[in-house]
């Protein structure tokens, strides 16, 4: 059985925005760093520390500085491949959303059960140009869903996009 018959056009792939993809990483760093920061502080403070620790601060704080360089790498990774590997794809008769970076998941929405598109926009989402698609699907038996579509980039040009083709 096949899919996809040769006449179905593909569009461009939809990721989500790069402004949130970059808010994103830009938090971890700046947590990361202020804990850090914290804790060098507090302990360069010349307070007694139990166990005679007061002579070994130099490598407790290079300990942490590896220790906070391993998991923001981690998280970073994390984030940037979780960005990436979240696409939704437009044809001329479905929408195909595949998720996942080891397992991958894809499902497919047709038009013919999409009912209503709504977006949702912060104040900080029109300012950065991006926000949620939402879109109302339904089927015989009453099957009914929301497909929502997260942080999307421009979401007025999808919207139009899907409504010319639905």
């Amino acid at each position: 059985m096949e899919i996809f018959s040769e006449k179905e056009k593909f569009f461009e792939p939809v990721r989500g925005s790069i402004a949130i993809l970059i808010v994103k990483l830009l938090m971890i760093l700046v947590l990361f760093d202020g804990i850090y920061s914290l804790i060098f502080y507090l302990l360069t403070l010349g307070i007694s520390l139990p166990f005679d620790l007061h002579h070994h601060i130099s490598e407790l704080l290079f300990g942490l500085q590896l220790i906070k360089n391993i998991l923001q790498m981690v998280l970073l990774l994390h984030v940037v491949l979780a960005w990436a590997n979240n696409l939704y794809f437009f044809t001329d008769r479905h929408i195909l959303k595949r998720t996942g970076t080891l397992h991958v998941n894809e499902e497919m929405y047709h038009y013919d059960n999409i009912r209503s598109i709504t977006i949702n926009q912060s104040w900080l989402g029109k300012l950065f140009h991006y926000g949620d698609i939402i879109l109302k699907t339904s089927a015989s038996g009453g099957y009914q869903d929301d497909i929502v579509l997260t942080g999307i980039e421009d979401p007025q040009k999808y919207q139009s996009m899907l409504r010319k083709l639905f």
